[in-house]
Order: structure tokens, then sequence, then C-alpha cells
């Protein structure tokens, strides 16, 4: 059972003090004391208390005071038995005065002090260059530990070089268990490393065995270097400096691309310190381009690769990001089309799992990549369906991926065409919605945008018209929601009919589920817009109006909501120019009729608009209709009085008289031009 910490600590503090010379086989009382000493400081908690008794745990205080007396402690060690003088006897001695010095004595003390400080400076160089021969040499002993190092690459190379194509030599696995714990305990320096990783793997391909045993062999090498200086604790990944984790990547990079060497990507750039990866970036990039660029990527593989490079973003890394993708289309160039298609889309996947990359740069990658500029609407349309699943769910946008994923696959494997309604649908039956299904509406308008910036919306409409053909029930929330995240009346509009045209497939009533209410704000867009047929407008304006008012407890606040409707849609059809005289005084009449109807006072803006669309014929100079002047007269005295009425009349009287005289002067000039 191996020492606990504290006693491992504690050992190392005694072999630390005990340091005798070589050419001593002595240890001294002194040394012995001192070890002591610091094994008791070590071993000392911090939650004991000091105590008054001299020994470990004596109080520092009291220590200092009995080491100022005791100066016994502060005595030379003990000396061997046979270096022991015997005591002379002093009781015999007697004190004699000093003698004077000879002449001789102090001559040599004069010209020891009149020496200068440059000749004794000169001595001591000339001491300082002649060889010592107290001490041996310890340079071979220093370089001892990296001698042994060097043998043991030279074993191992050798155990490599009698291995079989079946098995590798038992000796090179304890090599690699060997090299795995001196790197864990710190017993080779980054320089020693350095050399083994650049020189290593080299010298196993000269060997002459067979290839797979010697990628083999370097894989288990790179893991060991990599997983001995990821665990230590004395040289970790930051002693070394990134020439050394690039040198490693590099080494990656010329194994074949496999499982293994994915796997060994991956920990290699987990134990990479996030300062070292920008300089490291070459030996990154080639390690990607081996393992995307192969003839028959895995379905995982840009998953994993994914993974191993998740803490990659486009700001902090964009031209390691760049370089990366560059190098997978270069390695690409060399295959036929359909291999290369392949590839690009592994990288655009690669992408989609990195967690830091957000929507707007996989875009542009795939915008760069030409890969959804193709013509197979159906297989393209499954690529970017499963492309966006994968970047939400490393986004951490889709909760339940892999069952929206599954359901997803399983519908469009048969039947392609169905592929985004099926994406649509399984999003809201499967993801929780959230707060008032905001999380479905976000997941949807990220895939609005994505079809957008691909030109793919009517490959939508068609999908979703398909899947309303299709299926026996349909649902009506995920169609909602998707007109919704569209943002657009007209996407709106023809998902809305593509319902009420199924309407005996529903699974409720559309009218209870998408009412008048979702399209307030987009009602006056389509009176606007002349692509937009006003049948169309009033379907989806008078859609569960009835049912709506049924609710005693909203009752108050929908009917202003309808009424400010009404009112506004009056001003708005009044004011569409594309629209004929007749049809904009039908539909101003309707809101009118609506509001009269509902017992609610023609406010002034609505007078204005019925003003508006009646005097059409006076703007153009023509005499009007007086069916619809005596109509709007009408209106004004019921709710401005008679004398507004009165000044409204000889208002449009004076209009109609000046359009007269008008009309009698060209009628003149027509009469003069086409006589003379």
């Amino acid at each position: 059972m191996p020492p606990s910490r504290p006693t491992a600590r504690c050992c190392r503090a005694v072999q630390q003090q005990i340091r005798a010379p070589l050419d001593n086989v002595w240890i001294t009382d002194g040394v012995l004391a001192s070890a002591f000493e610091r094994y008791c400081h070590v071993s000392r908690l911090a939650r004991r208390k000091s105590s008054s008794v001299p020994g470990p745990l004596e109080n520092r205080r009291r220590l200092g005071k009995r080491k100022m007396t005791d100066l016994h402690m502060n005595t030379q060690p003990t000396l061997p038995p046979w270096a022991i003088d015997f005591p002379v006897d002093l009781s015999q001695w007697k004190w004699q005065p000093p003698t004077q010095r000879s002449s001789e004595e102090n001559r040599d003390l004069q010209s020891q002090q009149s020496q200068s400080v440059p000749s004794m400076i000169l001595r001591w160089w000339s001491n300082k260059g002649e060889p010592k021969e107290e001490g041996p040499d310890r340079t071979g002993i220093e370089h001892q530990p990296g001698i042994a190092f060097y043998d043991q690459l030279a074993k191992a190379r050798a155990a490599v070089a009698a291995s079989t194509s079946n098995a590798i030599g038992p000796a090179y696995y304890n090599f690699i268990g060997g090299l795995q714990d001196d790197l864990k305990m710190g017993i080779l320096d980054p320089e020693a490393v350095d050399m083994a990783v650049s020189t290593f793997p080299s010298s196993l391909i000269n060997t002459g065995v067979d290839g797979e045993v010697v990628n083999a062999s370097i894989e288990m090498f790179l893991s060991a270097v990599v997983s001995g200086i990821a665990s230590s604790k004395v040289l970790g990944p930051s002693k070394f400096d990134a020439g050394l984790w690039n040198l490693v990547l590099y080494r990656i990079s010329q194994l074949p691309a496999n499982d293994a060497t994915t796997l060994l990507f991956q920990s290699t750039l987990e134990a990479i310190p996030r300062q070292y990866v920008n300089d490291a970036h070459e030996g990154i990039v080639a390690a990607v381009q081996t393992l995307a660029v192969t003839h028959s990527p895995g379905r995982g593989r840009a998953a994993d690769i994914g993974a191993a490079l998740r803490y990659l973003s486009p700001a902090d890394h964009g031209a390691l990001l760049d370089g990366m993708e560059a190098a997978v289309y270069e390695g690409s160039a060399a295959f036929e089309e359909e291999i290369r298609q392949k590839l690009r889309l592994l990288w655009l996947q690669t992408l989609a799992h990195m967690p830091h990359v957000d929507t707007n740069y996989l875009l542009d990658a795939c915008v760069r990549s030409a890969y959804f500029d193709r013509g197979l609407s159906s297989l393209v349309g499954r690529d970017l369906s499963r492309l966006l699943i994968q970047q939400w769910a490393s986004r951490g946008y889709l909760w339940s991926h892999k069952a929206v994923e599954a359901a997803w696959d399983h519908d469009s494997s048969s039947h392609a065409e169905l592929g985004f309604a099926s994406l649509v649908t399984h999003i809201c039956d499967l993801e929780p919605g959230g707060f008032r299904d905001g999380r479905h509406v976000a997941l949807l308008m990220s895939f609005f945008r994505a079809l957008r910036r691909f030109g793919r919306e009517k490959e939508l409409m068609a999908s979703l018209r398909s899947f309303c053909e299709a299926r026996e029930k349909l649902p009506i929330l995920p169609f909602k929601r998707l007109a919704m995240a569209s943002r657009d009346y007209s996407t709106a509009l023809e998902i809305f009919m593509f319902l009420d045209t199924h309407a005996t497939k529903l699974d409720g009533k559309l009218e209870s589920q998408w009412d008048w209410t979702a399209w307030t704000h987009h009602v006056k867009a389509m009176i606007e817009d002349e692509s937009v047929s006003s049948f169309a407008i009033w379907k989806v304006v008078d859609c569960g109006v009835a049912r709506s008012f049924k609710n005693p407890v909203q009752l108050q606040q929908l009917m202003k909501r309808r009424t400010k409707l009404m009112e506004d849609m009056a001003v708005w059809f009044s004011q569409a120019d594309h629209l004929t005289d007749r049809t904009a005084l039908r539909h101003v009449c309707r809101c009118v009729g609506w509001l009269r109807g509902h017992n609610i006072a023609l406010s002034h803006k609505v007078l204005v608009a019925v003003l508006s669309v009646v005097t059409r014929e006076f703007k153009r100079g023509e005499f009007g209709r007086t069916r619809r002047l005596g109509w709007l007269l009408n209106l004004v005295e019921q709710y401005q009085g008679p004398e507004e009425r009165r000044a409204v009349a000889q208002v449009l009287q004076r209009w109609r008289r000046a359009n007269g005289d008008l009309y009698v002067v060209a009628k003149h000039r027509a009469d003069e031009r086409a006589s003379g």
C-alpha cells in the first residue's frame, strides 16, 4: 500500500536533509538532529496546539529561550572513538606570559599586510585556475539520467525491431509504462522529451518492421508522452513550450486516420494549455487534415474532431479555423467529385459540433463550401436539416436532440421531400416549448435564417404541401409557430391556407388555435401589398372572432383591440391606391358596418377615411357619385351634428361646381383643337 501524502512528504524532507559527502561514510549527530527536527516540523499539523514540554510540539517561544540557554546544542558533533584524544590533565597547568615574536615572523606579517589588492586578486585567480582534487567529478552523475534515457530509447527501438507482424514484444510495453511513470513523476526534463519526440518515431520507421506495427508503436509512444505530461504534478503541460506540442501534433498527423489516432488527437488538445493553441496551429492543421481527408470518413468522425476542437472559437482562433478549412479543401481536391462533396460536408459537420462556433460563421462556411448550391434538393435538404440539428445540439439550443433527430431521420429516410416539414413538427412535438413557446419559435427562426441564406424557402413550402397531403392528421400549432418564426406575412398566409384547405384533417379547430389576434400586426402590410388578395385578408381577420368574444373575461380587452383594428383598416383601405374606387369603398363600408353594428361611434379618423374614399372622383376632376356623397353626409350628421353636415355639404358643392367649370373649359379647348 503506498504511503499517505503527509508521510511521503516527511520522508522527502528527511532525505533532503541527509546529504552526506560521497567520501564520508559517517552521518554526524548534527545531521541526524537537523533531519529529525525537520521531520517533526513537516509532520506537525496546523490544528495541533503547542506544548510546554520539550519535543516536536514545543512552543516556539519556549524553544527559543531554551536554545539561548542550552549552549551545548550548538557544539560540534562527536567524533568516532578512535579520533578522540585522551583528555589532558589540566590540574598541573600554570599560566605563563606570552613570548614575543621573532624578527622573521614580524617581516612575514608586514609583507602580507603590505600586499596590494590587485596582487591578491591575481593570486586568487591563479589558484582558481588550478584543478581541484578534493571533490569528485559530478558531471557524469548529473548526466546519468539522460544517458539512461538514451539507453531506454535504444532498447525500445530494438524491441520494436524484434517484433512480429502479429504482436509487439513485451519489452516495449514495459518501456511505455516506465516512460509514462517517469513523465508523471517529472524525472525527464523537457529537453529530453523534445529530443525523444523528434527522433524516436522516425527511428522506428527504419526498423524494417511491418507498417501497422510501427504505427501502433508510435501511437503508443505519443499516448504515453501526452498522458504522462498531462497527469504530472511536477512538470505539467505548461512546463513544456508550444514547440513540443506542435511536434506531437505533427507526429499524430503522420499516423493513419483511425479511432486510436482520433482519441490521441483529442487527448493532446485537452492537454495543451490554451495559450499554446495558436502557436501550435501548424500541427493542429496537419492533424485535422489527416483525420478529415480520408476515402471513407466515418459517420462519427466529424463529431470526434469537433469534440477535440470544442474550445476553439472564431473570435479567438479565426486564423486557425480558416487554416483548417483551407487544408481540408486542399486535401479533398485529389478525390472524385462525390468524395470531395462528402469531405466538404464533413468539415461543415465538424464546425456544427463545435459549441463556440455560432450560426453566422457556420452559414458563412456553408456558402464558401458551395455545398448547398447543388440541384439535388432532397438530398441537400436532408444534409442541411442534419447540420442544423447538430449545431443546435452542440450550442445547447436543442435539449431533446437525440429524439428529434431519430424521429426526423425515420420520416425523411423513406420520404426525403418531407424532411423540412418533419423537422418542424418534431421540434414542436418533442422539444420543451418554454415560456409562450419561445424556444420553439427561436429554433424555427434559426431554421428560416438558414433557408433564406441558401434560397430554399420554396422547398420548405413544397415540403409542407406534401406533408399536408400525405398525413391523415395534421397538427395546427407547429404550423402556427413556423408562421410566427417566418416574420413574413406572405409565408404565414400560405401556411394558413394549407391548413384551411385540409381543415378536415386538423387535430382541432383552426379558429380556436390560430385566431385573428395573431394577425393584427400584419394587416397593414397585407393591405398595402398588391399581391395579397382582399379575400385572404378578411379570411384571417375574421378567423375565430365569434369564438373569441364568448370569453367574458377577455371580452372588454378584445373589444378594444377589435375596434382599433377596424378603425385602422378603414384608414388603410382608403389609402390603398392599388384598389379601385368600388373595392376600396366596399372594404371601408365593411369596417364601418362592423363598428356601427356594435354601437361604436365613428371616430374622426374613420369619417376622414370615408371622406377620402368617397371623394376620389373629385380628386380626379370628376363630378362624383351623389349616392356616395349622401351616405357621407348622413354619417357626418349622425356623429358630428347638422351644422357640420351643412358645412361639409357646402364644401362638397363648391368642389363639384369647380370641377364642372373645369370640365366645361377643358371640353371647349378640346373642341377648338379638333376644329383647328
